[in-house]
C-alpha cells in the first residue's frame, strides 16, 4: 500500500524448509509453511501466495521424494497457495499415490509422531524411509516394459494412454494379425474398463479417454486389414435413435462410443427420428438390435408407439430402450406387454454392452428366440419383470401416466387455497412489457456463479463419489481432478465465444380467477389500477385435490379484487452455437471434451435462467433475502418461485406456446416444434411468481 503496488500484484514466497533431516527443530517446517500460507490468505487478501516445493524432501530417497513433494505441493494447494516452483515430471496426481504413502508423508508434513513418555514409538520420517528402502523413481516409470507387448496394449486402453500407443502396436503388428489385436488385446482392456466403471472404480471421464484411445488404436491397425467385399468384423451391428421430437442425444451417443469401441458396428441415426428412419436402417444393416433413446416423458409414448409399428412390420428384434424418462418397471410391464419381440431396459451404456456381450453368443450357439429371449436360461428381462424393483414402483406408475397428464388440466376445485394471502405487498415493475438482452448484456462470469456445480459434475460429467470411498479423498479428487478441468471450460467457453447467451424477459399486468391467470396486452398500462386492459392470453392451471389445494393462480391478486397484478416471465437460452460445438466434438472422436462441452452447456442455460430470475427479483424490488451463495439460491431460500410447463404444478406444453408468443421468442430464434420441443436445444422457459409463500409443488 505505501509503495502504490496492488495487493493482486504481491506474490509472497513462504519457503520450504526440510523436513526430512531428521533434527528436532526442522520436524515442524512443513507444518509452519502451511500454517503460514493459510494466514496470508486470510489477512492479506488479494495478494498471492509462491513456494518452492521440492526443497521439503531434500535428502530423501527419490521416489520417496517426489511423493513427498506431490503430497506437499497438495496441502499446500489446500489453504490457498496461487503457485508453485515445481518439476513437473516429479510430480504425481494424488490418485496416483498409494493411500499408504499418502498417510505416512501427511503425518510426516505435521509431524504427527506419536510418544510413550519421552520415548518416539512412530516416526513418519522413518516410516517413509523404510517404505521407499531401495526403491528407484523409474521402476514406477518403466514397470510396464518388462510386461509382453500385448499386456502393454492392455495397459494403454486401461489408462487411456496414446503416447507410446502406436509404437506398441507396431511390435504387435510383428506377431499378430490386426484383427487379432482388436479382437484380443485392446477389447479386453475395454472389458476391464468396464468392469471398473460398473465397480465404480473409474468414473465416465475417463472411459472415454480409454474409448477415445480405442479409436486411435483401431485407426492405426485399420490400413493393415485386408478389406474384402461384403467382410464384417464387427461382434454384431446395431441401430440406435433419438426417437420423433427429442433432441437429447448425450446418453445416445455415449451408447455409440461405447460399442462402437468395443467391437460393435453402430448405426447412429441422430435425433428426432421417425420410427420409418430406424426400421429401414434396421433392414438395411441387418441389426441384431434396435435401441431407442429420449429424455422427454413424451419420448416415452413414441417408443411404445414405435413398438406397436415395429409389431405390424413383423419386426421382432431386440429392443433396448433408454432414457432418463424410463424405468425398468415400465419397460419390463407397459413396453414388453406392446412389443411381440424382446424388451430390454438401459440403464447405461454399459448395460447395453452387457446385453450385446449376452446376444451375440446367444444367437451364434442357436440360445436366442426373438420371441422368446434366451433359451438356456431365464430371460433376464422377464426375470426383472417379475420380481420388480418395488422401490420404483410409484416412479414406474408415474412415468406410464405422465403422458396423459400433459394434458389440459381438469377444473374441479376452483376455491383459493387458504394458504395463500391476498394482503402482501405488490411491486410496480421497471418496465410493462419485455427486454432482450444479448451477450454484450450477459456477463458469463456472473453467470457462471449460478452454475449447479452437483449437476454439473456429478450429474452431466458423473464425477460420483464410489460408494465406501471417504468423502475427504473424493473432495481432494474433486480439487485436483474435476475443478481444473471446469475452470479449463470457463475459460475456452469464453475465450472462444462457444456460448451465444440470449434473454428474453419481461412484465405482465394479470389478475386471477379460480384457477385461470388471465395475462392482459402491457401496452398503454400506466400503473397497477389500470381499470380496462385487453387480455392477450390465459392460462388454466391444476389445483391440488388434498393437503394445501395450491394452484399457481393463488399467488396473483384477484379480479374480485379490482388489483392489476404483475406477472414476470422470462425465456433463455445459450444458442444453436451449442449444439453445433457439440456436434462438431463428437464428429471428431474427441469424446471426452464432448462430454465436458455438452454438460457445461446444459448446466450453463440453468445457469442463465437462475441469473435472469435474480435479475427480475432485484427488479421487483426483492433484494433484502437475496441468498448470498448458489447451495441457497438452488435451494430457493429467495422469494417467489419460477414454474416451467411440463412440470406438475403446470403441465400443460400448449400453454408454452402461449407463452413464447407473449415473449416474442422469435426475436432470438427461440421456438418450440409440434412435438413441443424448444429450439435451440439449451433453452429453457419459466413463469415467475413472487408471492412470498410460492415455491415448488406438485398439482
Amino acid at each position: 500500500v505505501e509503495y502504490g503496488i496492488p495487493p493482486q500484484e504481491i506474490f509472497f514466497d513462504t519457503l520450504a524448509l526440510p523436513i526430512s533431516t531428521g533434527i528436532e527443530e526442522d520436524r515442524e517446517n512443513g507444518k509452519a509453511t502451511v500454517e503460514s500460507i493459510r494466514r496470508i490468505r486470510e489477512q492479506l487478501p488479494g495478494c498471492h501466495v509462491i513456494l518452492g516445493v521440492s526443497n521439503i524432501s531434500f535428502g530423501l530417497n527419490p521416489a520417496a521424494r517426489i511423493v513427498l513433494n506431490s503430497m506437499f505441493l497438495h496441502e499446500a494447494m489446500q489453504v490457498g497457495m496461487d503457485a508453485a516452483i515445481v518439476s513437473a515430471s516429479k510430480i504425481l496426481p494424488l490418485a496416483k499415490i498409494e493411500p499408504e504413502h499418502q498417510e505416512v508423508c501427511r503425518k510426516l508434513i505435521y509431524d504427527q509422531r506419536q510418544f510413550e513418555g519421552d520415548a518416539c514409538t512412530y516416526d513418519p520420517l522413518a516410516e517413509l524411509t523404510m517404505l521407499f528402502e531401495g526403491k528407484t523413481t523409474k521402476r514406477d516409470r518403466s514397470q510396464d516394459e518388462n510386461l509382453p507387448v500385448e499386456e502393454r496394449l492392455q495397459r494403454h486402453i486401461i489408462d487411456g494412454e496414446r503416447i507410446g500407443l502406436e509404437e506398441q502396436l507396431a511390435k504387435a503388428l510383428e506377431k499378430h494379425p490386426p484383427l487379432d489385436i482388436i479382437n484380443t488385446f485392446l477389447l479386453d482392456g475395454m472389458k476391464v474398463v468396464g468392469e471398473l466403471f460398473g465397480s465404480g472404480q473409474m468414473q465416465l471421464p475417463f472411459v472415454l479417454q480409454s474409448a477415445q484411445t480405442m479409436k486411435a488404436a483401431v485407426a492405426y491397425l485399420e490400413p493393415f486389414m485386408e478389406k474384402k467385399e461384403g467382410d464384417n468384423n464387427a461382434k454384431g451391428t446395431f441401430v440406435i435413435a433419438t426417437v420423433k421430437g427429442d433432441v437429447h442425444d448425450i446418453g445416445k451417443n455415449l451408447v455409440d462410443i461405447i460399442l462402437s469401441n468395443n467391437g460393435y458396428k453402430v448405426i447412429n441415426l441422430g435425433i428426432k427420428q421417425p420410427v420409418d428412419n430406424i426400421i429401414n436402417a434396421y433392414r438395411e444393416h441387418n441389426a441384431d438390435c434396435i435401441a431407442m433413446s429420449g429424455l422427454l416423458v413424451k419420448s416415452t409414448a413414441f417408443m411404445k408407439d414405435n413398438l406397436e409399428t415395429f409389431n405390424q412390420q413383423g419386426i421382432t428384434v431386440p429392443v433396448i430402450l433408454g432414457g432418463a424418462a424410463l424405468t425398468p418397471k415400465f419397460v419390463h410391464q407397459d413396453c414388453q406387454n406392446t412389443y411381440n419381440g424382446k424388451v430390454v431396459y438401459g440403464k447405461d451404456a454399459f448395460s447395453d454392452l452387457h446385453f450385446m456381450d449376452k446376444l451375440m453368443p446367444a444367437k451364434a450357439a442357436s440360445n436366442w428366440d426373438d420371441l422368446q429371449g434366451f433359451l438356456d436360461e431365464v430371460d433376464e428381462t422377464t426375470e426383472a419383470a417379475s420380481n420388480g424393483n418395488k422401490q420404483e414402483k410409484a416412479a414406474a406408475v408415474e412415468t406410464k401416466t405422465a403422458a396423459s397428464k400433459l394434458t389440459e388440466p381438469k377444473v374441479i376445485d376452483t376455491n383459493r387455497s387458504d394458504d395463500i394471502s391476498l394482503e402482501i405487498e405488490r411491486p410496480t415493475p421497471p418496465f410493462w412489457g419485455t427486454q432482450i438482452l444479448q451477450p454484450e448484456d450477459i456477463p458469463l462470469e456472473e453467470v457462471f456463479w449460478y452454475l449447479d456445480l452437483q449437476a454439473t459434475i456429478a450429474g452431466q460429467w458423473q464425477f460420483r463419489k464410489p460408494q465406501g470411498q471417504p468423502r475427504q479423498e473424493y473432495d481432494e479428487f474433486l480439487q485436483e481432478k474435476v475443478y481444473p478441468i471446469l475452470e479449463k471450460w470457463k475459460g475456452k467457453i469464453v475465450e472462444e465465444k462457444l456460448l451465444y447467451p440470449q434473454v428474453v424477459y419481461g412484465y405482465f399486468p394479470c389478475q386471477a380467477e379460480g384457477n385461470s391467470l388471465f395475462v392482459y396486452n402491457p401496452e398503454g398500462i400506466k400503473h397497477t389500477e389500470a381499470k380496462s386492459l385487453q387480455e392477450a392470453a390465459k392460462f388454466d392451471f391444476p389445483r391440488q385435490k388434498s393437503g394445501r389445494r395450491l394452484c399457481i393462480a393463488d399467488f396473483y391478486a384477484t379480479k374480485e379484487s379490482q388489483i392489476v397484478d404483475v406477472f414476470p416471465m422470462q425465456a433463455v437460452t445459450v444458442g444453436d452455437i451449442a449444439t453445433e460445438y457439440a456436434k462438431k466434438l463428437f464428429d471428431s472422436d474427441q469424446y471426452t471434451d464432448y462430454l465436458y462441452f455438452h454438460g457445461l452447456a446444459v448446466q450453463m442455460a440453468e445457469a442463465l435462467a437462475e441469473w435472469t430470475h435474480a435479475r427480475i427479483r432485484r427488479e421487483l424490488g426483492f433484494t433484502s433475502e437475496e441468498p448470498d451463495n448458489i447451495r441457497d439460491v438452488l435451494a430457493q431460500r429467495y422469494q417467489g418461485s419460477r414454474y416451467s410447463f411440463g412440470y406438475p404444478a403446470c403441465p400443460n406444453m400448449q400453454d408454452q406456446y402461449q407463452q413464447l408468443d407473449l415473449l416474442g421468442c422469435d426475436r432470438i430464434n427461440l421456438y418450440m416444434d409440434e412435438s413441443e420441443q424448444l429450439y435451440p436445444e439449451q433453452s429453457t422457459t419459466a413463469i415467475i411468481a413472487y408471492h412470498p409463500v410460492a415455491r415448488y409443488f406438485s398439482a
